[in-house]
């Protein structure tokens, strides 16, 4: 066909593969900015005008002249989503704690604790009876130690056993996560981050699609004689509405609605165990870390449940063990030394158990297995609860999605006029 425009005298041809290309670009770079913008920067960036927050405008992450990442700006709300997720859905405290062989914890805690019971029974009779233990023979003290000694794996699996019974009792799943990400502001946007970025490539490459054919659906509408702002118009409806269809196309599936398309399923579902995969390994890696699990049980606001855990069978087991001479024991020592001494001792024991458990910390990895647990229930879960899990991330800035495309739908427009 012989046609050129006037103004740059371009061979129709000419204008197809320009228009195709300047689709192709300006579809791209909006979608990158935008989706690069949503999670960047994690820090406001300019100058804050009290004015912006009066009027609302920070919900979308202006506070004045300079811009925060939506996701970022956002973090406390994704906080109680990342919280809500990991400690209801996928980790259920005592499914989690139940999954540790009790017995095979106890073997390992076992050595050292038994260290522990050597140098409690030496600190407790020197701190209450030094002139006591010290007159004794050698051999003498040698024998209490190791019966002491002969009372830990009994103990220690007594312990575990009754934290798998009510693990909610000594541990706060719930505080535990809030409290990592709390201290790590932005460790949230990067745990969404994470399991968004195969979902946000799927975009940027289906917006490489839309742009091409929008370019050429505009070059053919100007065959038809139309203005140049029915140009403009149509551009921004165009690439608004293949922004939708992105957005739709991503998180289609078959039991949605009364739309049937035989047996396509979006992206965000076919993709599932993958995007499965990747938030799970930052949630193992950065929050919910063997470390963490065993800083939250001593040191977390349950912890004094623990220690009386603890306080409990140590003093029951020696009560127990030396059930026979209790009576010889109370007239030495005294009623009251022995409740001290028995009480320290558990102390002891109580203080030392977080560093036991962190030198046991590779066996109870393997044992809770949180990266491998993660996946499998993230990925087993049905299309739409797993859409419910991570899809509010995003939902709440999904409306700007059409607006993107309307943005450079209208440039995409303008570009014809100047070829035109």
């Amino acid at each position: 066909m012989d046609f050129s425009f006037i103004h740059l005298g371009l061979p129709l041809w000419a204008v197809f593969i320009l228009m195709g290309l300047s689709g192709v670009l300006l579809a791209w770079f909006f979608q990158a900015a935008a989706l690069w913008l949503m999670f960047n920067p994690k820090e406001f960036k300019g100058w804050r005008i009290p004015l912006f927050r009066k009027l609302g405008l920070h919900q979308l992450g202006l506070e004045g002249l300079g811009w925060q990442g939506l996701v970022p700006h956002q973090k406390a709300v994704m906080a109680e989503i990342a919280v809500r997720l990991m400690t209801h859905k996928l980790l259920p405290l005592d499914e989690m704690i139940k999954r540790i062989p009790a017995q095979g914890l106890s073997d390992r805690l076992t050595p050292p604790m038994q260290e522990t019971a050597d140098f409690a029974c030496r600190e407790v009779m020197l701190k209450h009876k030094p002139t006591l233990w010290e007159s004794l023979p050698s051999f003498l003290q040698n024998s209490i130690i190791f019966k002491i000694r002969a009372i830990v794996p009994e103990v220690s699996r007594q312990i575990i056993l009754d934290l798998q019974k009510k693990p909610a009792y000594y541990l706060s799943l719930k505080t535990l996560v809030l409290e990592v990400i709390t201290s790590k502001p932005f460790l949230v946007v990067d745990l969404f981050k994470s399991a968004g970025k195969d979902p946000m490539a799927y975009l940027i490459r289906f917006s490489l699609l839309a742009g091409l054919v929008v370019g050429l659906l505009l070059v053919v509408a100007s065959l038809f004689g139309l203005q140049w702002y029915w140009l403009l118009v149509l551009g921004a409806i165009a690439g608004g509405l293949a922004n939708e269809l992105a957005l739709e196309s991503l998180f289609f599936h078959p039991d949605h609605g009364t739309v049937r398309l035989g047996k396509f399923t979006g992206f965000f579902f076919r993709d599932q165990r993958h995007i499965s995969k990747l938030f799970a390994q930052t949630a193992a890696r950065d929050v919910l870390t063997t470390e963490n699990i065993v800083l939250a049980l001593c040191r977390g606001p349950n912890s004094k449940n623990l220690s009386s855990l603890i306080d409990y069978h140590v003093q029951r087991v020696m009560d127990m063990e030396s059930s026979g001479i209790k009576p010889l024991l109370v007239a030495i020592l005294g009623a009251e030394q022995w409740v001290a001494i028995k009480r320290d001792a558990a102390s002891i024991f109580a203080m030392k158990l977080e560093s036991h458990l962190m030198a046991a910390r590779v066996y109870l990895n393997d044992a809770l297995r949180i990266e491998e647990v993660i996946v499998e229930r993230l990925s087993a879960l049905p299309a739409l609860e797993f859409e419910k899990a991570l899809r509010p991330v995003f939902s709440r800035y999904e409306w700007m999605m059409p607006l993107i495309g309307g943005v450079w739908g209208t440039f995409l427009g303008a570009v014809l006029l100047v070829l035109l």
